[in-house]
């Protein structure tokens, strides 16, 4: 019977008190029937499990077959195919800011993976990157999970912070016997990109089968995936077409003529007209511009011309690899106790690949060359007028640069549980978990401005020799620095031109280049304990459950950056170092309280609620709860419902993070073309002319602004609401199958926020009371009208709204002789909306249809089993999207781009196994995008909006298992 007990105490941790449902289920019954009975549910035998019959809260479950169907080598990518997480960071988008390439962080309901909190065994598990409590799930082993349950109501009130959007809880191995060998190769069609992965578990038990020792090594790796190696030469550019059906259309071969790997250069120092520009050649030689195609003066684009291929540098996947080594063990002390311990050690490398450093004429001003540059013949000076010239220029020959990045994270858990008291009611749950993050990330190919611009001033020394201006003349000012060079540059230096594509030499790339080193470390720390009383007292329906616990956590955070970086001397933006820390005391209460009982139309009725009060150090006090209730109407049916507020701290990096430079590609509002766009253009043409520009003002910045974004140590915490309700359908008169729908919304307010540049610059033109206001302080422009600096901290500002329903159908019978699974798991999204201003809740922003925010995602799929044969076959589908990035744009505007949209995905894959009887081996093999859909135009995969279509193309993959007998 005390066996009995310590079973029920296990099976609760499992879960996690995250659906009350399954405290009430054990407490029916001592007899063992429960448990059956849950894992009845949690394990049904379909491709996506549903334990919807026992839970107030909607649960989906990703099981280890699941995960193995899909051929993933990585977990991370697989979550993000899932209805009800957003395609935020995918392995081939997790490269749009520094420092975050190769890591996967989910992201339920779109709302931020801040908010989503990711659990292993229901406990917290160590952040991936500086000053964010964020997930890496790419490290967590994919052979040592045995399921994934995603809890998408609001969690707050039962785990803490960051579950405002909900919880995924990685449940992994706890104990193995015999050992398992896993190994699997994949590639694809189009660029060979290969995938691979390989994984070794071994288990025992020991002293009489009291104790349980396992242990998995699992290494995966990936090839990096480059544009050209998957799209060939697809350069595609936007023209304006004045006259025509749509504002701009998409062009191919096209792109910016103002900015060439070669250079341009004018003869006149204007850009405004192509008539006047020049471009070099590859030989240093120079001739006019050409322009064959069509041309869009305003914004310098060009088809069938001399342009820049925006997609030369491209990556669509960095080269990535990790190993993993994960343990679990435990030991039954007597009937009544059990110690347990898990722990993790991880190491991934990552290696992204972007652009080379450029310069283009409107952000940076170009690179100006003086009249007596060596390399500058007489008639390339009688050209432009012996005055000097501006070279507007993609650097693509001074190397890419990118990041080699080392990650290492460790886990530990030591805990016990058991049961107590005479009757074994009271279950018990002690552990302390420490986990730690560190990061070592080198960006390569750093230009060092300073050298680059030194060893670009070269003259001739008198005596035919050309050498650094610096180095004849140290008291000179650089043109493009606006100072002197430094002795120790000046003696180094090393005189290179960039007259034509490969001008550049090898030598002095190899100078001015520098490799600058970051290091980032993390540490969790979380101590705990639980009581769970499944029979507390009795009621006439049934007995009440309660669960109840304290837990104190501790994060650390910093980053050291390298000293040029944080001086701002390479182009890298200037980082400043960051550290900070918090701790929290928590106190939770949780109950199921039956309320009916075994009456018409109520074969039972439970009423639970939980509070969770908690005391940071940073904010202070703070509180969250939930209340449900699980309506089960007969064998059949089942409603269910939910409430809760949720509390989000503002994390170390929003509070400690520190203030940094920050480059943004924006819109002026000023520009004549964007006067209209304004919410009363009257007042933007008002508020634009005090700022001194004229009518007809032309936004001459063609890359990124300038500017400097970051922290607030004074935040406060955001909260949020979120509501569900729902029903489970089990028919009686049809076995094995089910349908669940439950119905969503989330209110989040005081949400921490910071304006892009562009929202920043539309606030001050847009405000009824003129430009002297806040928001105008913070936009900086040069005498000649153009934004030159812009300043955006984040600020608890906006209020956002989701809601939408999930659909999860599955059904399972007899056919052939064999077995016949069919699942579908689907969410309709029925309204996104952001509110950049609570307090001006008119201003909203409509997102959902706009890019990256699709009405529909779904997943479908069959399997058969028969005999020792597995087939199966996946649909993964998303909705069309506008390609403007929000909904209010393109109604406004439908006719403002084409095509106007970006059509729906659907990709199919494919997989079949088959057991060798009495061997132990398995073999397997699959194909991922097996018709080989292309995404839509200009969806690369490898940024927020077209992270949700698969770039890769049809892939294939083998392998074996084999388990030792």
């Amino acid at each position: 019977m005390n066996r009995k007990h310590l079973t029920v105490a296990v099976c609760t941790a499992l879960v996690g008190m995250a659906a009350p449902a399954y405290a009430q289920e054990q407490a029916a019954s001592n007899s063992g029937e429960a448990i059956t009975k849950i894992e009845t549910v949690t394990v049904t035998g379909s491709r996506i499990s549903n334990p919807n019959v026992v839970s107030a809260q909607p649960v989906s479950v990703l099981t280890a077959e699941d995960i193995k169907a899909t051929g993933a080598v990585n977990i991370g990518d697989v979550l993000t195919t899932m209805p009800a997480l957003a395609t935020s960071f995918t392995m081939g988008n997790s490269g749009r800011f520094i420092g975050t390439a190769g890591i996967s962080m989910q992201d339920l309901r779109n709302l931020g993976t801040q908010r989503t909190l990711v659990l292993v065994n229901g406990r917290r598990m160590v952040g991936a990157m500086a000053g964010d409590t964020a997930v890496d799930t790419n490290l967590i082993p994919a052979d040592w999970i045995e399921r994934v349950e995603i809890i998408t109501g609001g969690a707050s009130a039962v785990y803490g912070a960051d579950a405002v959007s909900g919880v995924i809880n990685f449940i992994l191995k706890k104990k193995y016997e015999g050992v398992n060998l896993h190994a699997q190769y994949g590639s694809s069609q189009h660029g060979s990109f290969g995938k691979s992965l390989f994984a070794v578990t071994a288990g025992t038990n020991f002293a009489d089968d009291r104790g349980n020792i396992a242990a998995s090594l699992e290494h995966a790796r990936q090839d990096a995936l480059e544009f050209r190696d998957r799209f060939g030469n697809e350069d595609l550019v936007t023209i304006n077409t004045p006259g025509g059906k749509y504002a701009r259309s998409y062009f191919k071969n096209g792109g910016s003529y103002e900015f060439t790997t070669g250079g341009v250069f004018s003869r006149t120092g204007s850009f405004s007209n192509p008539a006047n520009l020049y471009v070099f050649n590859p030989d240093g030689t120079y001739r006019p511009l050409r322009i064959d195609g069509l041309r869009d003066t305003g914004r310098r684009r060009c088809t069938d011309c001399d342009h820049n291929d925006s997609n030369r540098a491209n990556q669509l996947q960095p080269k990535y690899d990790r190993t993993t080594f994960n343990t679990a063990g435990s030991f039954d002390i007597n009937e009544n106790h059990r110690l347990y311990m898990e722990g993790l050690y991880n190491q991934a490398n990552s290696k992204s690949l972007g652009t080379a450093a450029f310069n283009t004429f409107g952000t940076y001003g170009g690179h100006f060359i003086d009249p007596d540059n060596a390399y500058v013949s007489p008639a390339l000076n009688a050209l432009t007028g012996g005055q000097g010239f501006v070279v507007s220029r993609d650097d693509f020959d001074s190397g890419r640069r990118g990041e080699d990045t080392k990650r290492k994270t460790m886990r530990l858990v030591l805990g016990a549980e058991g049961v107590l008291g005479s009757k074994g009611d009271w279950q018990y749950d002690a552990s302390v978990n420490y986990g730690r993050t560190h990061e070592t990330r080198e960006n390569f190919n750093n230009r060092y401005m300073e050298r680059f611009y030194a060893g670009l001033d070269a003259v001739d020394n008198g005596s035919g020799k050309i050498v650094c201006r610096s180095q004849v003349d140290p008291t000179s000012v650089n043109s493009n620095l606006g100072t002197t060079i430094s002795a120790e540059t000046a003696a180094s230096c090393i005189p290179f031109k960039i007259f034509g594509d490969g001008a550049i030499s090898q030598a002095a790339r190899d100078w001015f280049n520098v490799t600058t080193k970051s290091k980032t470390r993390l540490s969790q720390f979380v101590a705990g304990g639980s009581l769970v009383n499944n029979n507390l007292f009795e009621l006439p329906a049934g007995p009440v459950s309660l669960a109840t616990g304290l837990e104190y956590r501790r994060e650390t955070s910093e980053q050291i950056n390298d000293p040029l970086d944080k001086a701002g001397l390479t182009f890298l933006n200037a980082i400043p170092d960051s550290r900070g820390s918090y701790n929290v005391r928590e106190l939770w209460i949780e109950t199921a309280v039956p309320l009916l009982h075994d009456l018409p139309l109520i074969k039972n009725m439970t009423l639970g609620g939980a509070v969770r009060f908690s005391d940071y150090d940073t904010i202070g006090n703070t509180r969250a709860w939930r209340y449900n209730l699980d309506w089960a109407i007969n064998d059949s049916l089942r409603l269910r419902g939910n409430s809760s507020s949720a509390v989000r701290a503002p994390n170390i990096g929003e509070l400690f993070g520190g203030q940094s430079q920050n480059f943004m590609i924006m819109d002026d509002p000023c520009d004549a073309q964007q006067i209209g766009r304004g919410k009363d253009p009257a007042v933007r043409r008002a508020n634009c002319a005090a700022l001194g520009l004229p009518a007809n003002f032309t936004d001459q910045v063609t890359g990124s602004n300038e500017g400097l974004s970051g922290s607030n140590p004074d935040l406060e915490p955001e909260t949020g609401k979120t509501w569900t309700y729902g029903f489970v359908f089990t028919p009686t008169f049809l076995e094995g199958f089910s349908l669940n729908v439950d119905y969503w919304k989330i209110k989040l307010r005081n949400a921490i926020s910071s304006l892009d540049f562009e929202q920043m610059a539309q606030r001050c033109v847009d405000n009824v009371g003129g430009i002297n206001n806040t928001y105008c302080a913070n936009v900086q422009r040069r005498a000649d009208g153009q934004i030159s600096f812009v300043t955006a901290t984040l600020q608890n500002i906006a209020a956002r709204e989701t809601d939408g329903i999930d659909i999860g159908a599955s059904y399972s019978h007899e056919f052939y002789g064999g077995k016949m699974s069919w699942q579908l798991d689907a969410t309709r999204t029925l309204n996104y909306t952001d509110y950049p201003f609570q307090t001006s809740p008119d201003e909203k922003v409509e997102y959902l249809g706009a890019l990256g925010y699709p009405k529909w995602k779904a997943v479908a799929s069959v399997n058969y089993k028969r005999d020792n044969w597995d087939a199966s076959w996946s649909t993964r589908f998303v909705s069309g999207v506008a390609r403007q990035t929000d909904w209010d744009t393109y109604k406004a505007d439908p006719l403002f781009l084409a095509p106007a949209k970006a059509g729906s995905g659907t990709v199919h894959d494919v997989r079949v196994s088959y057991d060798f009887a009495d061997t132990g081996w398995n073999v397997y093999g699959g194909i991922t995008n097996l018709f080989d859909s292309d995404p839509p135009l200009a969806m690369y995969g490898n940024t927020f909006g077209s992270g949700v279509y698969d770039t890769i193309g049809r892939a294939y993959y083998l392998g074996v298992n084999y388990k030792f007998r």
